[in-house]
C-alpha cells in the first residue's frame, strides 16, 4: 500500500469507525438534504442568468458520528464543495475530510444566506501570496467549548483538485478562537504556512439585539505579496409579519500590488417569499473597483438582483 499522509490516514480510520458505530448506534440513522439554484442579473449583462446550483446531503450514522457531501454547478466549472465526517463528544467535535475551514465567517449560510448579492471583497482576494480566503481545505479541524469560549484548530491542505477528498500534504495550520459576552462575541484567528513563509491574521465580531444584527471581519496577510482588507455588515428585520430584512455594507481591501484601496458601499433588501423563493436587490458604489477581480468580474456596483429556489429534504 503506497504511503499516506498521517492526516490522511485519520481520515480513512474515521470513516471506518464511523461505519462500525452505527451497529451500537442510540439514534436511527437518518438522511437530509437540500438543493438551492441561484438566478443573477446586473449591469453587465442582459436579462438574468442561472449562476450556479449547489446541492448538500447529510446523514446521521449514530449520535455521535455524522457525514456531510456537498457539490456545485457554476456553468463551466463544477466541483465538490464539502466531504466530510464529524465525531461530536460533549465539549467538543472533530471534522476530518474535505471542508469550508472555519475561519472567520466562512461557511455557506454566512456567504450566502444573507441580503447581499456578493461575497466580502476580503474573502475573494489572494491575502498572500495565493491564498484567498474563501476556498476549500482538507483535513482534520478539531472544535472545543468551555463556557463562552471556543476554540478550533486544524491542519490543512489548501491546494486541492476540485474532486479531492483527503490532503496530498500538510500545507497549513490555523488556530481561532471566539468569546462570548452576552450579546457581543467577538474573535481571533491566524493561519500560518507550515514553512513559516506566510501568515494571514483575522479579527471579527458579532453583536446582536432585536431586529439588528452587525458583523465585521478584518484580515491581514504577512509576507510575499500580501494584502489586507475588512469590511462591516449591518442586517435590520423589518418587525412585522412580512419576512424582510434591510442590509448595509461598507468594506475596504488592499489589493497586492496596487497603493490606492478598492472601497465599496452597498446596500439593500432582502425578502423571503415562502421556504422556496428568496430574493435580493441590491445598489452598489465605490471607487478603486477595477483593482479588484472579483468585483469587477460579478458587476457588483449599480443594481444587482439575485433569486434563489431552495428545496429542502
Amino acid at each position: 500500500m503506497p504511503y499516506l499522509p498521517l492526516v490522511g490516514r485519520s481520515i480513512l480510520l474515521l470513516g471506518v469507525v464511523a461505519l462500525g458505530s452505527c451497529a451500537c448506534s442510540q439514534v436511527q440513522p437518518s438522511f437530509s438534504g437540500v438543493a438551492e439554484t441561484y438566478g443573477f442579473a446586473n449591469n453587465l449583462t442582459r436579462g438574468a442568468y442561472q449562476q450556479m446550483t449547489w446541492f448538500e446531503l447529510r446523514t446521521r450514522v449514530s449520535d455521535k458520528w455524522s457525514a456531510t457531501w456537498s457539490g456545485f454547478d457554476a456553468g463551466s466549472y463544477c466541483a465538490y464543495d464539502e466531504s466530510y465526517v464529524r465525531y461530536e463528544a460533549d465539549r467538543y467535535n472533530v471534522r476530518a475530510g474535505r471542508l469550508r475551514s472555519s475561519f472567520g465567517f466562512s461557511d455557506w449560510s454566512e456567504l450566502f444566506y444573507s441580503g447581499f448579492n456578493h461575497k466580502p471583497l476580503v474573502r475573494e482576494m489572494n491575502l498572500v501570496g495565493k491564498t484567498r480566503l474563501d476556498r476549500d481545505d482538507t483535513g482534520a479541524e478539531v472544535t472545543v467549548n468551555s463556557g463562552p469560549l471556543q476554540i478550533q484548530a486544524a491542519a490543512l491542505d489548501t491546494t486541492l483538485t476540485k474532486a479531492q477528498v483527503g490532503p496530498d500534504a500538510v500545507n497549513h495550520a490555523s488556530l481561532t478562537a471566539q468569546y462570548a459576552f452576552g450579546q457581543l462575541i467577538l474573535g481571533s484567528e491566524v493561519m500560518d504556512q507550515t514553512d513559516f513563509s506566510q501568515k494571514v491574521y483575522g479579527a471579527n465580531f458579532r453583536y446582536t439585539v432585536p431586529h439588528w444584527i452587525f458583523k465585521g471581519e478584518y484580515f491581514e496577510g504577512v509576507g510575499p505579496g500580501s494584502g489586507s482588507g475588512s469590511y462591516v455588515d449591518a442586517t435590520y428585520r423589518i418587525p412585522y409579519r412580512l419576512r424582510t430584512e434591510i442590509v448595509g455594507r461598507v468594506e475596504q481591501v488592499r489589493v497586492p500590488g496596487h497603493e490606492m484601496d478598492t472601497q465599496l458601499t452597498t446596500i439593500g433588501i432582502r425578502h423571503i417569499f415562502n421556504k422556496y423563493f428568496t430574493a435580493n436587490i441590491n445598489y452598489g458604489w465605490g471607487k478603486e473597483l477595477e483593482y479588484s477581480s472579483y468585483a469587477t468580474s460579478q458587476g457588483i456596483s449599480g443594481w444587482t438582483a439575485r433569486l434563489m429556489f431552495q428545496v429542502q429534504f
